[in-house]
């Protein structure tokens, strides 16, 4: 296994803070957990570069210019910008020499951090750019004052306080470039018409017809906005209906099915257990026996 490697120049003011952690072993087994946070006002000079490091890694640009390397690419950050990495992977970031970086960071492990990681990597871009009123600069405030400050609440409060940071962090990297107000104007009638519908057999052809729009044109926005395309959508829909019948009713799972538009009884059993990951009449008989 290839080992850790790390170099750096600590050129930063006195008055920065960076403040280490070592997560309890039911952190580490249970929580997300802070390895290390800050808050740096950098001096000329100043960089660091390390790969095969067990950490991710945000770094947000509260004033100044910042540069970083990742993945064969150079990047430069300023004020209201933020990276997120991975540091197995080699990395390299340094201050710009006259516009000297002040920096909020935290490096933190544990639960799903690689799941909330590998969401927020499907744009092939490391850098994101935050609304004026986003939360996550208070929430890297929040973390430094909770370490600053610590006492027997402080890896659960740290845990909650990083999994509303990510949350943040990939809801904000999935919003679309302008506001959300600026929502095409036919994603709304043809989510209308999907609810309305979905037991019904539609072709992609079909809706784009329909709604007089290029086919292509209409998945792509419809994925952007909506976060599926239109059949993952109806699948979501179907699925969620059929749980309603499984909870609260007896109706059979073959007529289940066909009321929620399927005719084939064993491709409904085989969708239900991809998406839910057990049998409809396994999660009939387990949440039967809640009640």
């Amino acid at each position: 296994m290839t080992s850790f490697s790390e170099n750096f120049a600590s050129l930063w003011t006195e008055s920065s803070v960076r403040l280490i952690a070592t997560p309890s072993k039911t952190a580490r087994s249970s929580f997300f957990y802070v390895q290390e946070v800050g808050h740096f006002q950098t001096l000329p000079g100043y960089f660091t570069e390390r790969e095969h490091l067990n950490s991710y890694l945000i770094v947000y640009t509260a004033a100044g210019t910042g540069t970083l390397k990742y993945r064969n690419r150079s990047y430069t950050l300023g004020p209201g910008q933020l990276f997120f990495i991975d540091c197995m992977e080699h990395h390299y970031y340094t201050t710009d020499r006259q516009n000297l970086w002040e920096l909020v960071w935290v490096h933190f492990y544990g639960g799903t951090s690689r799941g909330y990681y590998e969401q927020f990597a499907k744009s092939s871009n490391p850098i994101l750019s935050l609304d004026a009123a986003s939360p996550i600069p208070d929430m890297l405030g929040q973390l430094i004052r909770l370490h600053q400050q610590k006492d027997y609440g402080t890896e659960l409060l740290s845990s909650r306080l990083l999994v509303s940071l990510l949350t943040e962090l990939l809801l904000s990297a999935s919003q679309p470039q302008g506001d959300m107000d600026m929502l095409p104007h036919f994603i709304a009638p043809i989510v209308d018409f999907l609810d309305k519908h979905y037991t019904e057999k539609i072709r992609l052809e079909q809706l784009a017809e329909q709604f007089a729009l290029n086919k292509f044109h209409l998945a792509k926005t419809f994925k952007k906005y909506m976060g599926d395309t239109p059949n993952e959508y109806v699948i979501n829909l179907r699925i969620n209906k059929a749980k309603e019948w499984l909870k609260y009713s007896n109706v059979p799972v073959e007529e289940i099915a066909a009321r929620i538009g399927i005719d084939n009884v064993t491709h409904f059993i085989n969708l239900f257990k991809s998406r839910v990951e057990t049998t409809p009449l396994a999660f009939r008989k387990k949440w039967h026996s809640l009640n």
